[in-house]
């Protein structure tokens, strides 16, 4: 495991800087190339979180209790499960899963009665429940709006527990003791690419190779630990 700090501490020893690990005591109030291996390393950060859509170390479960008779709720009125707390971090809605799709319950019947909720995707959705007089009743169908909130329909008549998974949006390293989110024994991926910004800028030939050559190792293991595993599609017809 290791904290944003010691990432730019190892990227200062593999970059052979003046000093080496110890030419960097914190994150925070540095200048010239140390403010630029700390600003290497967050960005590299940044960019390996970005790269695909859907790494499985940025997925968690929500939970929302709805509300009589409001069928619209942003990321914020959720709650993420790992973290017991709002949704701060939002990065799309993993709700249109045919194998796990979202749950509910009504929330006085308690958690034995929960069933499934099935995906609508929003054209389909405002054409069941965005037309004439609706009544309030046990929602069945979930979608996102354009604005990315969640849509329920039929508009519920009580309170709901509604549950199902999102991807989080990519974390800002920022604090000496930070620690990256994806699996410890990758960790040094994110050094390999601050390496090539490193070798790019100070035209450091050999120290843009030897981070190519460990991105080049490292990319493709986190890629098959971390990414979705390939399925067959189904029939067409």
């Amino acid at each position: 495991m290791s904290s944003f700090l010691q990432l730019c501490q190892y990227t200062c020893r593999e970059c052979r800087v003046a000093g080496g690990e110890s030419a960097l005591t914190a994150v925070t109030s540095q200048t010239g190339e140390l403010q630029r291996i700390v600003s290497w390393v967050a960005s590299s950060w940044t960019e390996i979180q970005d790269r695909y859509p859907d790494w499985r170390w940025m997925r968690a479960g929500f939970t929302v209790n709805t509300v009589s008779g409001d069928d619209q709720y942003a990321g914020t009125d959720c709650t993420d499960i790992i973290t017991s707390a709002a949704i701060d971090r939002f990065g799309r809605w993993l709700i249109d899963n045919l194998d796990d799709p979202p749950k509910i319950y009504l929330s006085s019947a308690g958690v034995g009665t929960e069933g499934w909720l099935s995906y609508s995707d929003w054209d389909d959705f405002k054409s069941l429940y965005k037309i004439g007089t609706q009544n309030n009743t046990y929602p069945a169908h979930i979608s996102v709006d354009p604005q990315n909130n969640l849509r329920l329909g039929p508009k519920p008549d009580a309170v709901y527990v509604v549950s199902g998974d999102y991807q989080r949006s990519a974390q800002i390293l920022a604090a000496n003791a930070d620690i990256p989110e994806m699996p410890t024994q990758f960790h040094m991926l994110i050094v390999y690419e601050a390496m090539k910004r490193y070798g790019l800028h100070e035209s450091a030939q050999e120290i843009l190779m030897a981070g190519n050559a460990g991105a080049d190792r490292l990319l493709p293991q986190l890629e098959f630990n971390q990414l979705p595993a390939i399925r067959m599609a189904g029939p067409l017809v």
